[in-house]
């Protein structure tokens, strides 16, 4: 995400120099506002979805869509987001942002079937993309220089706390309220944020004469669309189905190829995929592409297995997830004190812990395991989660400066969104495909009782934790390409909250 604001050495210069000192506060306040919010909302629902399930008779195939729909239009909308804040304006386009998450938070709650439920959560993620990157140009343009280490750290304190808030409120609500509560719960955050961000803050710098890659935006928009929906169908229609699996696949893939060479030849690319000739960035990117991929999956499906299989309320799902995202907090802190000592790479093979710790969770999800136990494994997962996330995006725009660190940044978190959106798609197919072989393996010849559903069921978890633990390995290999390099980024890149200005995943895949 760009910045609107010429910034010296000495403080902000242009539209908001003359401003009075009192208004750099007003901006933080209201960037908390929609960082909050917007990053709440990732993990808020996992708890509650088997609710949704049962009041819309779903199963998890379908009910999937309402988180990965979510983090999918997100990561679309903030490939335009830089564009969109350049050509309109910060303040109108945080403006429009809140409003439509706001409005797609009401929508989310007062919807009458699933399907009507996962195009408002289109549209409540749509709006909530742009609200993290545009509170950090926010901050950054209206805080000098000296200012911003302080700034960002204030704004990282609910940046750390609402991920790890989601699960509990999610879970409550959800069982002692209404599960139409945890979009409802949004709306009075949002419309102060609107109110403070009408009256108190002034408009950036426009650039109406800015280009938009359309034909770009059309095409990465269409071919994340098609290949979630595809990966979605495959455990249950099978790669013999041309319209729901075989056929989106496809034309998604064919969607993504055209869109490169269009990239390339492109002035002013959506997403500057020349970046990836950096050896930092490419290898920055692999090793977090193969971390989202490796977390994803299973911490959604975790509360699933802890709810329907375990027979948790939500409520105590969610305080039994609380941990992590605690310990999530604690590690970000350490991370962000560590990085410019150390560096990335031996961070980073810190983090493999995490690979090893969900073997374990995939030996301990039994039926009977006590939830003693689990703890533990939660606490150190949460612990290792910010050495992957965020040092692989620290490592990745390490070095990339000037005009070229929006587009990095952008490029960043679309590809992180997609993978997250796309992983979450995989891992619910293949607990599907897994149960039904191990229904066959326990009972080969006679009727499948429930009994052995539950046993089929816990064992394909098993599978799910088991994959996504062997997938981090190629993260030892990739870690040593990461090339060391003297650090000498300011305060604010990397501040006691240990909160990067550039990318918000790593409070995100708490989740």
């Amino acid at each position: 995400m760009s910045t609107h604001f010429h910034v010296s050495g000495t403080g902000v210069t242009g539209p908001l120099a003359g401003l009075s000192s009192n208004y750099k506060w007003w901006v933080l306040v209201t960037a908390i506002f929609g960082a909050f919010v917007s990053i709440l909302d990732t993990t808020i629902v996992n708890t509650a979805l088997p609710h949704i399930q049962r009041a819309f008779g779903s199963d998890l195939h379908v009910a999937s869509y309402v988180t990965t729909a979510y983090t999918l239009a997100q990561g679309v909308i903030i490939a335009a987001s830089g564009f969109l804040a350049n050509r309109f304006g910060i303040k109108r386009m945080y403006l429009l942002s809140l409003a439509l998450f706001t409005l797609g938070s009401v929508l989310c709650g007062i919807a009458w079937n699933i399907n009507i439920l996962i195009l408002f959560r289109v549209l409540q993620g749509a709006g909530g993309a742009a609200l993290f990157p545009l509170s950090l140009s926010l901050i950054f343009g209206a805080f000098p220089e000296e200012q911003r280490g302080l700034a960002n750290g204030i704004f990282g304190i609910p940046v750390l706390v609402a991920p790890a808030l989601g699960p509990v409120i999610g879970g409550y609500l959800a069982e002692y309220v209404d599960w139409r509560w945890i979009f409802y719960v949004n709306v009075p955050i949002g419309i102060i944020g609107i109110v403070i961000c009408w009256r108190m803050l002034h408009e950036s710098e426009l650039q109406p004469t800015l280009p938009f890659d359309l034909r770009g935006f059309l095409l990465i928009a269409s071919g994340l669309g098609l290949l979630l929906f595809g990966l979605s169908n495959l455990a249950y229609d099978g790669w013999g189905s041309l319209l729901t699996v075989t056929g989106p696949v496809i034309l998604a893939l064919l969607l993504l190829l055209l869109f490169i060479p269009l990239e390339l030849r492109t002035a002013r690319p959506l997403l500057d995929v020349r970046l990836f000739q950096r050896r930092n960035f490419l290898v920055g990117n692999l090793i977090s592409w193969v971390a989202v991929a490796s977390l994803f999956g299973s911490t959604f499906l975790l509360p699933q297995y802890l709810q329907v299989l375990r027979g948790l309320s939500s409520y105590n799902a969610g305080l039994l997830l609380a941990p992590q995202g605690l310990a999530a907090m604690v590690g970000t802190i350490v991370v962000g004190l560590l990085y410019s000592r150390v560096g990335a790479r031996p961070l980073v093979l810190v983090g493999v812990a995490v690979g090893i710790n969900i073997y374990l969770i995939s030996r301990w999800a039994t039926l009977t395991s006590p939830f003693a136990l689990l703890i533990p494994l939660l606490i150190v997962q949460g612990l290792s989660l910010p050495f992957l996330a965020q040092t692989t995006g620290t490592a990745a725009l390490t070095g990339i400066v000037g005009a070229a660190l929006p587009g990095a940044n952008t490029l960043l978190s679309v590809s992180r969104s997609a993978i997250s959106s796309l992983t979450v798609a995989g891992s619910v197919n293949l607990v599907q495909a897994q149960r039904l072989v191990h229904q066959a393996g326990l009972a080969p010849h006679g009727p499948v009782s429930v009994a052995i559903t539950r046993q089929a069921q816990a064992l394909a978890y098993q599978d799910m934790y088991l994959l996504s633990a062997l997938v981090t390995l190629p993260i030892l290999v990739l870690a040593f390409f990461l090339r060391s390099q003297r650090r000498t980024q300011k305060k604010e890149e990397t501040t006691t909250f240990g909160v990067s200005p550039q990318t918000p995943e790593a409070a995100i895949e708490t989740r």
